[in-house]
């Protein structure tokens, strides 16, 4: 799928136990197609940032106010202004 882009960062130590790149491709792969219910859908960008604990608290901490690590953070994205991203309503 040409329209995917994954931005894998690995900012932890310890990658032993880590699938590799193209698992983590074929899950979002397969999570777009299931939401787009078509394995035909637009330009398509994510990021994925494996951490160490002490940087997953951090991220808890400042984002959700949760003084704690955590397995998953998730934040939604708007489009800017300017994007060429449109609409329309009929």
């Amino acid at each position: 799928m040409e329209n995917l882009y994954i931005d894998l960062q690995i900012a932890c130590e310890n990658t032993e136990n880590l699938p590799s790149e193209q698992q983590f491709y074929t899950w979002v792969q397969k999570a777009l197609a299931v939401e787009a219910k078509t394995d035909d859908f637009p330009e398509s960008e994510i990021t994925i940032r494996i951490v160490d604990e002490a940087e997953s608290h951090e991220l808890n901490l400042t984002y959700r106010g949760k003084d704690k690590p955590t397995n998953v953070l998730s934040f939604p994205f708007e489009a800017p202004k300017e994007s060429k991203c449109h609409y329309w309503v009929i």
